[in-house]
């Protein structure tokens, strides 16, 4: 049966930062997976480093001037080839295996980037360029989660492992382990109760003393930190960050902070945001009796969701590490990474300029299929559409545009009985790849393929023949995290029939497209209360485990919350809000710039027997662009809010 109907195109939106253009950024920094940060400061740069796992080339190395506007710029290395799982020989894969919890570090014109890789050791990159390229020296020694760190002599460590954390001198030169047989210093034992996943080391000194910074608890986790006056200890040890910030469920982990020219301090980490992976976190940090002390003015160990950028000299321009990409280039965009280690016979830029070409290979399946390119899906919700153009494939042959996670999708063209065959397959290492929907495409050579991720955590499918009127197809999918990866739009070649020649697939262009920027929301759209800017009182609740969508409860009188940017594009009627309460009363306010300003629409409760409903009530004219606060006043404890819309 095939599942067919037309539809919009999601509304178009490219520029992605999370600058909101007026002095303030909001978090999550990074809407996409980048898990296990670390960032430096050299001169007015910032560079930073993230984990991979089997992404190549891999540790994409990013650079900002103030640390919310980022662009990937190189990676620590192409390709890391010592296992044949690497390289997806002879159907073995390396999923959440290989790279992950990178250093980075500068000293006296070099850069280095230290990471343990999973089935091989520490392995230590340098160069003298940010960008790279690197050279690799490999330690034949596991140092798990490490941290490298470069004291005021010039002495070289790294801090690693879990649950218990150890400290390992270098050469100096940092190509190696001082003494081969040193298995470690024990420096820091997890207090009770944080011994899970008690790891990712950051180290830093400061004023004269030593700060290791570590997760702990893992996904609802905790940030903390420990000081010493003694690199070698004795360290006491506290929490340092313990917030949900604006996703109810899922702490804060592994991350660091740093100093800016200016002389402010900032923490980050990164936050578990399920299907959209593990996100950048940025945070204010000040020091109090040589302890730092994260959070706004009054919130201590609290984290924001939007929050004055940091002090830095210049203006600088709105950046975001992913994009669109024309393929116009010789050099693939360093937004882009294969999946394992790419056959490189088998993809061109330049056999056919203006185009990626994949040359398929044997596969049963896309879980398996070599020469995989993919790019992040960005949040909280947006699209990635290709035009791929048909004239290369031959019979058993299908390519696509498809989404990475726990459950791999695909969905593009197999050429069969001489035929094109629009499909949605789907399938992973436990599931034989199946055909969930298909449809004979008649005289088409050129097809625009789309995958849409919702904000709900879902991902569909469709296709046009114009890129104009585009056609939903197949089922909805569930995105899920899966490899220690967030899910990656995949375009992809392989051939299902073996024994069959292979032909080859070329893609045009991949264009990203998001639904809005930072804070900015379109009025005239649903509005989630949880994305709000700032709140006090309530209680954010998600009600499906690793799914994103919450509602906010446990109401009280003056309780509000505040969104900063909604853009009014016409003057509505009124507003409607979804939600449920099985009492009457209490009355949710809606005012204009602050807590006491005008008064725009004044909403009493009414009982809704338990169940969400919407309820709509009439608003006074408003500007282009209103800053809202939203207050509640009365008592109703069986009052729950899920979203808005204005009309």
């Amino acid at each position: 049966m095939t599942f067919l109907q037309a539809c919009a195109p999601v509304q178009r939106y490219v520029l992605l930062s999370s600058d909101n253009g007026d002095g303030t950024y909001t978090n999550p920094v990074i809407n996409a997976d980048y898990p296990d940060p670390d960032i430096i400061r050299v001169g007015e740069d910032y560079y930073m480093v993230s984990s991979s796992f089997v992404a190549m080339p891999g540790i994409p190395v990013c650079h900002s001037k103030d640390l919310i506007n980022w662009q990937i710029i190189g990676h620590a290395y192409d390709s890391i080839t010592f296992q044949p799982q690497y390289r997806m020989e002879n159907e073995k894969t390396a999923y959440s295996r290989l790279c992950w919890a990178p250093t980075i570090r500068y000293d006296e014109g070099i850069y280095y980037i230290g990471v343990n890789i999973a089935d091989d050791g520490f392995v230590m990159f340098k160069s003298t360029r940010p960008e790279g390229p690197y050279t690799m020296h490999k330690f034949e020694k596991r140092l798990y989660d490490p941290g490298f760190f470069i004291d005021d002599d010039g002495k070289k460590y790294v801090t690693h492992g879990k649950g218990k954390i150890y400290l390992t001198r270098l050469k100096d030169d940092a190509t190696g382990v001082l003494d081969p047989q040193d298995k470690g210093t024990l420096i820091i034992t997890a207090p009770e109760g944080y011994g899970h996943l008690f790891e990712g080391c950051h180290t830093y000194k400061r004023n004269g003393w030593y700060y290791v910074f570590n997760p702990a608890l893992g996904y609802d986790g905790v940030q903390m930190i420990s000081r010493s006056r003694n690199l070698y200890g004795p360290y006491e040890t506290k929490v340092l960050i313990d917030d949900d910030i604006n996703y109810a469920g899922a702490g804060v982990h592994q991350g660091g902070y740093i100093e800016t020219a200016e002389g402010e301090s900032w923490a980050y980490t990164f936050q578990d945001r399920d299907y959209m992976g593990r996100c950048l976190m940025l945070y204010p940090m000040k020091w109090e009796n040589e302890w730092p002390v994260v959070g706004p003015e009054g919130r201590p160990g609290k984290g924001v969701v939007t929050y004055r950028k940091p002090a830095v000299k210049g203006k600088h321009k709105m950046n975001y590490p992913h994009h669109s990409d024309s393929f116009d280039k010789p050099e693939l965009a360093p937004v882009w990474e294969f999946n394992h280690v790419p056959y490189k016979e088998k993809w061109s830029l330049t056999d056919r300029p203006g185009y990626f070409r994949i040359y398929a290979q044997h596969a049963k399946g896309f879980y398996w299929a070599r020469n995989s390119l993919t790019q992040k899906v960005t949040g909280p919700y947006s699209t990635g559409t290709v035009l791929l153009d048909l004239s290369g494939l031959k019979e058993g042959d299908f390519a696509g545009n498809g989404i990475m996670g726990r459950m791999m999708y695909q969905f593009g063209v197999r050429k069969k009985d001489n035929r094109f065959w629009l499909e949605m397959r789907k399938g992973n290492r436990n599931a034989a790849e199946m055909i969930v929907d298909s449809l004979e495409l008649k005289d088409v050579q050129r097809i625009y393929l789309r995958t849409e991720t919702t904000k709900e955590g879902a991902t569909r499918f469709h296709y046009s023949l114009d890129n104009r009127q585009y056609h939903r197809f197949g089922p909805e999918g569930v995105s899920n995290f899966w490899g220690f990866l967030g899910i990656r739009h995949a375009l992809c070649c392989y051939n299902v029939m073996k024994g069959n020649p292979c032909g080859y697939a070329d893609f045009d262009s991949f264009e990203l497209e998001s639904a809005h920027r930072g804070n900015h929301y379109d009025a005239f759209t649903e509005i989630d209360f949880f994305r709000y800017d700032d709140r006090e009182g309530m209680t954010l609740v998600r009600p499906v485990g690793k799914r994103p969508m919450q509602f906010l409860t446990d109401i009280k009188d003056s309780d509000w919350l505040v969104f900063n940017n909604l853009t009014f594009k016409k003057r509505p009627g009124k507003i409607t809000f979804e939600l449920q309460a099985l009492n009457p009363g209490g009355v949710l306010e809606m005012r204009r710039g602050s807590l006491q300003g005008e008064l725009l629409a004044s909403c009493t409760i009414q009982s809704t027997n338990g169940e969400w409903t919407k309820q709509s009530f009439e608003v006074k004219k408003l500007r282009k662009k209103e800053k809202v606060y939203f207050v509640f006043g009365g008592s109703n404890k069986s009052l729950s809010i899920k979203n808005f819309i204005f009309e």
